[in-house]
């Protein structure tokens, strides 16, 4: 058994972790809470965006035709920050889950590019890049969004991939990827986008839109809107989840902490029982001594 001493050095050290632990897990809840109400606004937006887009993809073809090459550009999102639990592994599996030998990627994220680089991708790493995770900026995206018109433009990638973390709810998020070029149908169709969609008047919605000066036009004025909204909307919801596993990761930690010190406290409870029991046999058994 530990000496009192050591016992109670382990409890006072947890004791201190524990309070940083549920500094940290409050921290992280108001981060969320901002982000989440930020993102719901970001949300709607992309939301009817992607309805404009889906419009004009329809009867304009040309952007939505894949290049020849089979190798894909992936953008993947993840954290710059750690102690958010298995955020940044689950992100990275999905990644590795629809890799293909030629593939590039463009790592978005100190965490993201640790893995890689861990697992021997040093090669595939086509960009690494950091943005804020609380004052993200719309136009921050902008140098990215030219980067990767400018690759899959010149043919280099086949697909242009997105690669992030999806809210369900505030313990649920699952990694999931889109495709951003060639256009993908099932992108224009989710339920999220259902949802934020504003109601129209039946005889509104069933009035065709005149486009002006052309669909063809405006769909290729256009690309470079639809890649930067959805490459900010991904990383705004990402930021989400990430602040929604931190505190999921520091609520536990928390409550391991109480559970470790209740243990060590029932340990040194014991151990200083045994000492009082042995100082009083010590004592007995002097005075036993004496008297003889």
């Amino acid at each position: 058994m530990q000496s009192l001493d050591k016992i109670k050095r382990r409890i006072n050290s947890i004791r201190t972790t524990s309070k940083i632990t549920g500094a940290m897990k409050l921290v992280a809840t108001a981060k969320m809470k901002k982000l989440m109400n930020q993102f719901k606004n970001v949300n709607a937006f992309y939301a009817e965006f992607y309805n404009i887009i889906e419009d004009l993809a329809k009867n304009v073809p040309s952007p939505s035709i894949k290049n020849q090459t089979q190798a894909n550009l992936w953008i993947l999102i993840s954290s710059s920050l750690g102690l958010c639990g298995s955020f940044n592994i689950n992100v990275c599996k999905h990644l590795m889950s629809k890799w293909k030998p030629n593939d590039k990627v463009i790592v978005i994220g100190r965490k993201g590019y640790a893995y890689l680089k861990s697992h021997g991708f040093d090669d595939k790493i086509a960009d690494r890049l950091e943005f804020s995770n609380t004052n993200l900026n719309y136009l921050e995206m902008l140098p990215l969004c030219e980067n990767i018109l400018n690759l899959y433009n010149s043919q280099q990638f086949g697909t242009i991939n997105l690669v992030y973390t999806k809210f369900v709810n505030s313990l649920t998020f699952n990694p999931t990827d889109i495709q951003l070029l060639p256009f993908d149908s099932s992108l224009f169709k989710t339920a999220d986008t259902k949802k934020h969609m504003v109601n129209i008047d039946l005889d509104e919605k069933n009035k065709e839109i005149e486009y002006e000066p052309s669909k063809e036009d405006i769909l290729n004025s256009a690309l470079s809107i639809f890649v930067t909204t959805a490459l900010y909307a991904a990383i705004y919801e990402s930021n989400v989840c990430e602040n929604a596993a931190r505190r999921n990761a520091m609520d536990t930690a928390t409550d391991n902490a109480k559970e470790l010190i209740n243990d060590l406290t029932l340990e040194f409870n014991d151990a200083r029982q045994q000492n009082i029991t042995q100082e009083i046999n010590e004592i007995v058994a002097g005075a036993d001594g004496s008297t003889m």
